[in-house]
């Protein structure tokens, strides 16, 4: 990587440890170093900004921390591919997209597969509907920013599977597609784990195959909390999801 002086003009009453991390955030802001590029080694570093491997390694462990850097054991340190995040919402109905748009993101969809078959013991009870009755799988990626984030596994009852076209599936998200149908979501019931990628999770998801990911099993229902769709949705171990917790209740007086 070529170091070049006019990046910024460093204040010298700086330590040289904020520097270097200023250095390098410039060269990340003005586009001299894009999401995977690897940063000057360290020696290189050190000698730029003649001081120690010492210094530099200090100020390379903070931006690591704060997931700016990436550090690759025998290869380098290379620029963090950006976390898609999405905020958890726990008074209002939102979709993915709906949370990824907000934050700018572009968002495309890939179906892998959509198929009728007999609903398992699982899905009929989820979906109240009889064991080995008629259902629709839909197993679609979610693209966002030209990176493969998420796998949705949606089980449709077959009534509303029936009613869904390629171009729904092609360019729509599930609540939109519910909304266009007067099936509006109104509720959602779920929980959120891990697991590690098998090969053909791996396959679909661009990870190496045991990678961890974080999964969201749920429920969609709408009126009268009838339930509309269940399923589950794979997110890439870079998703991150946000949220916050305030305490509403009065404290109690000693």
């Amino acid at each position: 990587m070529h170091l070049s002086e006019n990046t910024m003009a460093d204040p010298t009453h700086l330590p040289i440890y904020v520097r270097i991390q200023q250095f390098i955030r410039s060269q990340i802001a003005g586009g001299r170093l894009r999401e995977g590029d690897r940063i000057a080694t360290e020696l290189e570093l050190a000698r730029h900004f003649d001081t120690s491997r010492a210094t530099v390694a200090r100020a390379i462990q903070q931006l690591v921390y704060e997931g700016v850097i990436l550090r690759r054991p025998g290869s380098g340190s290379f620029v963090s591919t950006r976390a898609i995040t999405a905020p958890l919402q726990l008074t209002r109905v939102y979709s993915f997209e709906d949370k990824l748009s907000a934050e700018g993101a572009s968002i495309d969809y890939q179906i892998l597969a959509f198929s009728s078959q007999s609903a398992s013991e699982t899905w009929a009870h989820q979906l109240h509907l009889d064991a080995g009755g008629l259902v629709y799988q839909l197993r679609r990626l979610r693209i966002v920013s030209r990176r493969r984030m998420s796998l949705e596994v949606r089980i449709f009852p077959a009534a509303l599977g029936q009613r869904m076209t390629v171009e729904m599936l092609q360019n729509q998200s599930v609540h939109q597609i519910l909304a266009s149908l007067s099936m509006p979501v109104r509720h959602v019931e779920g929980k959120i784990r891990a697991c590690l990628a098998d090969g053909a999770l791996a396959q679909d998801m661009d990870v190496r195959e045991g990678s961890a990911l974080l999964v969201r099993d749920y429920v969609l229902t709408g009126d009268g909390r009838h339930p509309l769709v269940c399923g589950e949705s794979y997110y890439r171990p870079d998703f991150h999801i946000d949220y916050q917790v305030e305490d509403t209740g009065r404290m109690e007086q000693p």
